[in-house]
């Protein structure tokens, strides 16, 4: 999107989606029919008069531009949904519309987070439409440059912060609507000796190609992450039942382990997965123990393979050294 395009896009009549919040019946109808004329092409235009209906909106609903009165009913301001949003990581690009013109109050606003703060004695349809157009491209610039900041630069996945981000809302969402949602932490079995053998172009090969199959086998609502190494993780969504979390599982740790990967010069390797499951609430209600349990879950699984990897090496050997005396025994006996 170029500087053009931005000025242009209610002019070009962009289907958005609008909520007013505003106390003022008179001004909410008269805003409502401005940003009507603005945009023709608005999909909604959505009026709440209080603070907490407008946080429970946004929380629930998607909007493409909200405005927001200073003093709102029942003693809230629109400072007060700025500061309960998330508004870093929400698409909604906040505007101030109120009459209390102050220096001070607009530097408030626009330090949670508003994109721009209109005084309503003072504006018109051209500043509005204005406001809209840049307000939307600041919110999507941002949004844009927050998404490259939380991108995992070698896989293309999300990396820590993102994840610890996502968890956390996840989490309180599923706490609101009271929904399920799986935990996934995902460690690669095998992965220094790719480094150690094939060097570590070979290794990287591998981590791309192991979030591509991650990618592959989860939904596209779920969040993934590479949060160490050659670990990853995954926050599963609105999952139905912990047999849904336990599917995905298997099938994520089948198809890591099952195919090789292909390294420079045509060589394959393979690699395998240790993977640990949580899921909300029945393991945990908060970040934390969700975290503790899939992470306890993935090296009770990562050490029960060692010892199995152990226990046939041991047994293989041992078949050697038998095998070894029969020869021996059978040189001798001719």
């Amino acid at each position: 999107m170029t500087d053009n395009d931005n000025i242009s896009l209610v002019e070009k009549g962009a289907n958005l989606r609008f909520l007013i919040v505003e106390d003022e019946p008179v001004f909410a109808q008269f805003l409502k029919t401005m940003i009507a004329k603005c945009n023709p092409k608005h999909q909604d235009i959505v009026i709440v008069d209080n603070a907490p209906d407008a946080i429970v909106e946004l929380q629930q609903n998607s909007y493409d531009v909200c405005f927001l009165d200073f003093f709102l009913k029942n003693e809230t301001t629109g400072m007060d949904v700025l500061r309960t949003v998330h508004v870093e990581t929400t698409l909604t690009a906040f505007v101030f519309v109120t009459v209390h013109d102050s220096k001070e109050a607009a530097f408030q606003a626009l330090t949670l987070g508003a994109m721009d703060y209109l005084v309503k004695s003072r504006f018109t349809e051209f500043d509005l439409a204005k406001s809209i157009s840049f307000s939307l491209y600041r919110k999507y610039r941002e949004v844009e440059l927050q998404s490259e900041a939380l991108r995992d630069s070698l896989t293309g996945v999300g990396n820590k912060s993102l994840y610890e981000a996502q968890l956390r809302q996840s989490v309180e969402r599923a706490t609101r609507d009271g929904e399920q949602l799986g935990v996934l932490m995902i460690d690669l079995d095998g992965f220094k000796p790719v480094n150690d053998t094939y060097g570590h172009e070979a290794g990287d090969a591998v981590l791309q190609q192991v979030a591509t199959r991650i990618v592959d086998e989860t939904r596209s609502s779920d969040v993934i992450a590479r949060v160490g190494g050659d670990e990853f993780a995954a926050v599963l969504v609105k999952v139905n039942s912990e047999k849904d979390v336990e599917n995905i599982r298997e099938k994520l740790a089948k198809s890591i382990s099952d195919a090789s990967y292909v390294v420079g010069n045509g060589q394959t390797i393979s690699v395998g997965a240790s993977i640990g499951a949580a899921v909300f609430p029945d393991d945990g209600r908060d970040v934390a123990e969700l975290k503790r349990i899939a992470d306890k879950r993935m090296y009770g699984i990562k050490k029960e393979r060692e010892r199995a990897r152990l226990a046939q090496a041991s047994e293989a050997h041992a078949s050697r050294k038998e095998d070894t005396r029969e020869i021996k025994k059978f040189s001798f006996g001719n």
